[in-house]
């Protein structure tokens, strides 16, 4: 029996976030119960509504659906992980709220390897900052760290690259669909993750872009990493900032790279940042981890 289907249809048809989907793993321990569960049942749980009890109890209508679909994903080359699923990263199940459910292209998970997540600015980054994250994903690839990151624009798409010229592997996680590729304008570097490395999302294939999908991601980026690396940030590096405080909360070593007269480099250092003044600091990193 595909257990699997139970999973996709409790997230993407009754619309079950993380942490209601692990309260009903616990209630009744495992998908396939949840279905078998009565109405008064499912109302018993706390903070689970009469609406997303209604919507629990129509999404089983769509598991023969799901399962064509499952079908279709193979073929496809996608592959489907479940969090029951027993090479579910351990890192990434450790976390407040782990994806119950994630669809990847390429290699996923490579098994026994460091990871570190290299993040910043999609908006306001420099020339600089650019070459720096290459040649820190050039340097993590070396190593045989695999280069954990968010496709955006700017500091991420450079790590990504870096990683990719050192033939090392790189995992994108995306806020959208693995067809619906955002930037656009990665869609070719996408394909070259695919290729050494993974692409990962816990939205279904044609998911568009959403805002708050793209903070979501950050928790995976995080959460599969062993360690963060903050590169390059602007005044409005809300994301890479949201990222560096999940860091600090999920108590990932965050690092961050030394620029003079940075505001926000000063704000991570006091939550405590190690400061790396170049990319020969990242032995640190690899040692400390």
């Amino acid at each position: 029996m595909d257990y699997r289907k139970y999973v996709v249809a409790l997230r993407e048809k009754a619309r079950v976030g993380p942490k209601t989907f692990q309260q009903l793993l616990l209630s009744f321990g495992s998908p396939e119960n949840v279905y078998k569960a009565s109405r008064e049942e499912l109302l018993s749980l706390p903070r689970i509504s009469s609406q997303k009890v209604d919507e629990i109890l129509r999404s089983q209508d769509w598991l023969p659906e799901i399962e064509k679909h499952l079908l279709y994903l193979e073929e496809q080359g996608v592959g489907v992980l479940t969090i029951l699923d027993e090479d579910y990263p351990q890192l990434l199940k450790q976390i407040d709220d782990p994806p119950p459910l994630l669809y990847y292209r390429g290699e996923f998970p490579v098994g026994e390897k460091t990871f570190v997540a290299v993040i910043g600015t999609h908006r306001g980054y420099t020339t600089g900052g650019i070459e720096l994250a290459v040649r820190i994903g050039k340097d993590l690839a070396q190593r045989k760290v695999v280069v954990v990151s968010g496709l955006a624009e700017g500091i991420d798409s450079a790590a990504h690259i870096g990683a990719i010229q050192q033939e090392g592997k790189t995992y994108a996680v995306l806020g959208t669909g693995l067809n619906n590729i955002f930037p656009s304008e990665n869609a070719g570097l996408a394909r070259e993750i695919s290729q050494s490395g993974a692409l990962i999302t816990e939205y279904g294939l044609g998911v568009p872009v959403k805002v708050g999908q793209l903070m979501a991601r950050n928790r995976i980026v995080v959460g599969l990493s062993q360690a963060v690396i903050v590169v390059e940030m602007d005044e409005d590096s809300a994301g890479t900032m949201d990222a560096a405080n999940l860091a600090c909360k999920q108590g990932k070593p965050l690092f961050v790279m030394a620029k003079e007269g940075s505001r926000k480099v000063k704000e991570l250092i006091d939550q405590g940042a190690v400061l790396l003044e170049g990319v020969d600091d990242l032995d640190l990193v690899v040692n400390y981890i």
